[in-house]
């Protein structure tokens, strides 16, 4: 490093934050003052939107497991569909969609609303 760059990197030191030091009641107000962005969908826009299946659809299906539980899925199982084609238990990947509109595996969008 430079000492150009060496003075630059500390003229900016009083600006980082350091989360690991600090108290649950400053984590709070860093979040009051930062907001909460969500990268998710609502539960209405979810339930709307996502297809849905029963496995198996058909007999020519091996065993599969849900990549979010981990769970094998039963016949008759609920099974949500993404607009990439890949699916996975509903209630999982209902839960998933709210925090995160990708797809877990291929990481496309989730659901095109």
């Amino acid at each position: 490093m430079t000492l150009d760059e060496s003075v630059y990197h500390n003229m900016h030191q009083d600006m980082r934050l350091d989360v690991d030091t600090m108290s649950y009641e400053e984590l709070l107000g860093l979040e009051e003052q930062i907001g909460n962005v969500s990268a998710g969908l609502t539960e209405d826009t979810v339930r709307k939107n996502l297809k849905r299946r029963k496995y198996p659809s058909s007999a020519a299906y091996m065993t599969e497991s849900c990549c979010i539980c981990q769970e094998d899925y039963a016949n008759g199982d609920d099974l949500g569909v993404l607009t990439c084609g890949h699916d996975f238990h509903a209630s999982c990947v209902g839960r998933w969609l709210v925090l995160k509109n990708v797809c877990p595996i291929c990481k496309k969008t989730g659901l095109s609303t």
